[in-house]
């Protein structure tokens, strides 16, 4: 299980496209650089290299279009290490 709570950009990218590609049933929600949380769950619907569109089931979308906005982000179900409901917080990726 992760348990430390922090991720970084890159990580939260590399699992929102193995989430999208392996267990596209579960939903996310965000919390953005100075918003409140999403109120609801969103599947992933599109991601790109930088970006992220999420549908809801009233097939509201919501793009993000720079990851590096996220502040922390929740998963809906577990899913690899990560815990359902766990707010997981968002880092810079560190210079190489």
């Amino acid at each position: 299980m992760q348990t430390s709570g922090k991720i970084t950009v890159a990580e939260l990218r590399r699992l929102l496209f193995e989430l999208k590609a392996l267990h596209p049933e579960t939903r996310c929600r965000f919390r953005i650089m100075g918003e409140l949380w999403q109120q609801q769950y969103y599947h992933i619907a599109l991601l790109t290299e930088k970006g992220i569109a999420l549908s809801n089931d009233q097939r509201k979308l919501v793009v993000i279009p720079d990851l590096a906005r996220v502040m922390q982000f929740e998963l809906e179900d577990t899913f690899q290490q990560y815990q359902r409901h766990f707010h997981y917080s968002v880092e810079e990726d560190k210079a190489s």
